[in-house]
This record gives C-alpha cells, sequence and structure tokens, in this order.
C-alpha cells in the first residue's frame, strides 16, 4: 500500500510474521477498515523512501513559441551525468539552454546555463530534493522562441516542465536488502517457498546439486530467524544489496 503526502513518498510496510487484532479467528480474514492495520492483516510500519527512476522519459511544454523539453534519466555517478548530458546535447542540437540540476546520493549539482541567476537550475534541484528523488539527472532543453518571459515566469516555466517529465515518469523505491546464502536439502527448499510471503523473502539465483543453493534477500537482519527455521542449512552472510521497488 502507497499513499502519498504533497511531495513526499511514504510506504506502509507489512511486518513479516505479525497479525493484527482484527484478524477473524476462523475466517482468517482481515478487517478491510482496520485503521491499525490499514486492513492488511498484519502490524504495519510508515516508511518515507527514496525515489528514482529506471528509465528515461520526456515531456514536452510550449510557452510563448519556445519549446521546454524536461528529460528525467537515471544516473548513479558523475561520469554518468556526463554522457548523458552529451547524449542529450547530441538529440536536440541548437538548443539556446540545456538547464540541469542532479542529486546522487548527497553530491548534488546545478546549472542555469545562461538563463538568470536562479531561474532554472536551482528551481530543478529543489524539485528533487523536495520529492526525495535519488540517483536522478533532470535536464530542462529550452529552443528559445523569440520572447522573453521575465524572471518569474521563466522559474515557474521551468518548474512546470520538470514536474510534468517527474508526474509521467514511473518511480521507485531505493531500499537495501541483506543477502544471506543458503545451501539446504529439498525438503527445507520446499518449506522455504511456503513461508517465503508470510516472512517477505526474495529469492534469487538457485542452483541445484546435492544441496539447493539460494540467495535469500530479506526486509530486516534475519539470522536468528533463519537459524531456528532452517537449523540444518548452511547459511552465510553475504552482505547488503541495494535493489528497486516499483512504487
Amino acid at each position: 500500500l502507497i499513499d502519498r503526502y504533497g511531495y513526499w513518498f511514504y510506504v506502509v510496510k507489512c511486518v513479516p510474521g505479525t497479525e493484527c487484532r482484527c484478524v477473524n479467528h476462523t475466517t482468517h480474514a482481515p478487517d478491510p477498515q482496520c485503521k491499525l492495520c490499514l486492513g492488511t492483516g498484519h502490524k504495519i510500519k510508515i516508511v518515507k523512501v527514496f525515489g528514482t527512476i529506471r528509465e528515461k522519459n520526456e515531456e514536452t511544454l510550449i510557452r510563448d513559441k519556445s519549446e521546454f523539453i524536461g528529460i528525467l534519466q537515471h544516473v548513479k555517478s558523475t561520469q554518468e551525468v556526463e554522457v548523458a548530458m552529451k547524449i542529450i546535447k547530441d538529440e536536440y542540437p541548437k538548443a539556446k539552454h540545456y538547464c540541469y540540476a542532479y542529486k546522487i546520493n548527497n553530491k548534488t549539482k546545478c546549472s542555469d546555463d545562461g538563463e538568470p541567476s536562479g531561474t532554472a537550475g536551482r528551481p530543478l534541484l529543489d524539485i528533487l530534493e523536495k520529492r526525495d528523488l535519488d540517483e536522478i539527472l533532470i535536464v530542462v532543453v529550452r529552443y528559445f522562441g523569440g520572447v522573453l518571459l521575465g524572471a518569474s515566469r521563466l522559474l515557474s516555466t521551468y518548474v512546470e516542465a520538470a514536474t510534468k517529465v517527474i508526474n509521467s515518469s514511473t518511480l521507485f523505491s531505493i531500499e537495501n536488502r541483506y543477502v544471506y546464502h543458503l545451501a539446504m536439502s529439498y525438503k527445507d527448499y520446499d518449506t522455504l517457498n511456503r513461508i517465503k510471503n508470510k516472512y517477505d523473502y526474495h529469492i534469487e539465483n538457485v542452483t541445484y546439486d546435492e544441496k539447493i543453493g539460494i540467495d535469500l534477500l530479506t526486509k530486516e537482519d534475519n539470522i536468528e530467524a533463519l537459524i531456528n527455521l532452517f537449523p540444518k542449512a548452511e547459511i552465510d552472510v553475504m552482505g547488503i544489496k541495494q535493489i528497486y521497488v516499483k512504487y
């Protein structure tokens, strides 16, 4: 369940292995109107998440004969920003301005690219920060149509172009998962498949031999629970992996 409050994104997560008091013990069905669990049947926690996109997206806005092209792209390094900007300039040659902003973890940068100071780059960066977007590059390409908009109207147009492309993009939350490698019997593997949804486990890289090998991704540090559930399995802690979950 996902809700959006203003610019911030919050994800409502079920706590694995818990049950809300609204669950009917005869039918095992939760009350869909329950305000404690929001109809999930489990205890919940609300987490603010950082978001990004996975596919490049573009939107166009026309204002007094000027064309503003908003471009949103996933980037993970400043080198990727440089490559992306070169490609965009090749795709849209002879544009008057290529205003941009990016946010990659704690690293940010913005540029007005010749527009009046503070009318483009900084507002673009403000939008990324207000919406908790990360690993993201936003560019607004402007083909000048001959009409001066004035600083105030120019700023609002860049904000509108940026908002338009963000709102039409598919957003993903950036989340960390604990990764464990398990070598387990076929019987334990069958058990794992039966309970994986209950505990919100995600299975990757399955190999079949005398034992089954898997990579198991969990939201919490679940090493003790795994040892209790599968005492005969060989369990190695592999670290933390970043994944992208669609809103």
